[in-house]
């Protein structure tokens, strides 16, 4: 195949972002592309505003009459393109100029990723910027484990290979994880990328359907679920074990997160204790650990005493075990001590 690029668009109401999201895939400086767009039942307007671009401006298609979901409208167009790279965007997202140009270059430039991210920048529904911590890895191994706390990738900033996509079953339509649970399975054959670039205009606003699963508390639960059904895959670990991780519930948490380092080494490459010491690894740990597992918290902080701040973590974790003991000593002397009458 060659290097045209196929831009897939699910959308249901996209009103009133989607001209400006169109407008930034036609100023693309890389010029070689088509769109297509899967819509799912749209009653704002948004039919008619596509039928102004598509395809007098911009080449493509658009599919209508049979709704889906997210996923499942995704699962579809993949099916449908007939490009090897292909691009995601949102309907209410902006691209930045050279997005294209500068994904387009990586990949061929590294035939082993099966996609590659960029960094974003936030805005609101009136284009006002935000500031939202979000991190956002570079390199595969620090995706995957970050991914094992939360989705690190910004689903409508990537560029993938059809091929990869299709290898590992396309995408599946479960509601608001769809992506995430693209991302383990292909991290599970492939490896994967972000650039250290802000390449897309990310919109939070009321309205999406991210936003209203994280009102609702519904994405937690879903993810939580998604990971679980991938862990044995990716990460080694039984489906229960990666269950009481996302639930802040394993009573010793550490002897999943060996056995996950462990594992990762053996089927991804890399030192076992460099993974395990690893900042990304430590970072997305410390999100699963209960606050009552203070053995897995202490060797945590052990893990990263070259950081200036762990010292005065790793005094505060040694008063809460003192303080657990002598509970327990204290116990243990008042349960045993003979009765004075």
């Amino acid at each position: 195949m060659n290097d045209r690029v196929t831009w897939l668009i699910p959308i249901l109401n996209g009103m009133p972002y989607l001209p400006e999201t169109l407008a930034s895939i036609e100023a693309q400086t890389y010029k070689d592309w088509e769109v297509l767009v899967w819509d799912n039942g749209s009653t704002d307007g948004t039919l008619e505003e596509l039928d102004k671009w598509i395809p007098s401006r911009l080449p493509g298609k658009v599919f209508t009459g049979e709704p889906y979901g997210v996923g499942g409208s995704l699962k579809r167009l993949v099916e449908e393109c007939n490009t090897e790279f292909c691009a995601r965007i949102d309907a209410d997202d902006v691209n930045f100029p050279d997005r294209l140009e500068k994904q387009i270059a990586f990949l061929k430039e590294n035939p082993e990723v099966a996609f590659v991210g960029s960094q974003q920048q936030y805005i609101d529904d009136k284009n006002n910027f935000q500031e939202y911590d979000y991190f956002i890895p570079e390199n595969h191994d620090d995706i995957v484990h970050i991914m094992l706390s939360s989705n690190c990738i910004c689903h409508p900033s990537v560029l993938f290979r059809k091929s990869a996509v299709l290898k590992v079953g396309n995408y599946r339509d479960l509601k608001n994880v769809e992506d995430y649970d693209l991302w383990l399975r292909l991290a599970s054959h492939f490896k994967l990328a972000n650039l250290n670039q802000k390449l897309i205009y990310y919109r939070v606003h009321p309205l999406s359907t991210t936003q209203a699963a994280i009102r609702e508390n519904r994405i937690f639960d879903l993810a939580h679920k998604c990971l679980a059904e991938n862990a044995p895959t990716l990460y080694g670990c039984t489906a229960d074990e990666a269950q009481l991780l996302c639930s802040h519930s394993h009573p010793l948490a550490i002897q999943t997160l060996l056995k996950i380092s462990k594992y990762l080494e053996k089927e991804q490459g890399g030192n076992f204790l460099t993974r395990l010491g690893s900042e990304s690894f430590i970072k997305s740990s410390k999100r699963l650990v209960s606050s009552e597992d203070v053995i897995t918290r202490f060797v945590l902080v052990l893990l990263a005493l070259h950081k200036i701040d762990s010292y005065y973590e790793m005094i505060a974790i040694m008063k809460t075990i003192l303080k657990k003991g002598y509970k327990k000593i204290n116990k243990y002397i008042n349960s045993h001590s003979p009765k004075i009458m």
